[in-house]
């Protein structure tokens, strides 16, 4: 069975796609701040901006601290991955993971500075 997104979900969700797009996405479904929220339309949702939720965990990945080289930002992304958990299908994460994975190893050995 498919969790219910729990408010940190999508805060987390909020933060990375818009809180504003998030917001419309789930009142066009007729739902109050995650309380039966619909994870096939959420899902649907994160369908159409899986490339701008890549590139906001690849800038989290950036800003962080922890993460000093390719692996230590392909760790953080199933760390997030994990985080999200059934909210994201796994053909959605195995794309993420795809598109970030490529973009990582064009880092080279440690990720870009934030600019």
């Amino acid at each position: 069975m498919t969790e219910t997104p729990s408010p940190i979900q999508l805060a987390q969700l909020a933060r990375l796609l818009g809180a504003d797009e998030l917001r419309s996405a789930l009142a066009r479904q007729g739902e109050a701040e995650g309380k039966g929220i619909d994870v096939e339309r959420l899902r649907a949702f994160l369908e159409e901006r899986l490339e701008r939720l890549t590139r906001g965990l690849l800038e989290e990945a950036v800003a962080s601290d922890d993460v000093v080289d390719a692996a230590s930002a392909e760790t953080y992304l199933e760390d997030r991955l994990a985080f999200f958990g059934e909210l994201l299908s796994e053909g959605q994460r195995r794309r993420v993971r795809e598109l970030y994975i490529e973009a990582v190893r064009r880092w080279g050995r440690a990720p870009p500075p934030l600019t």
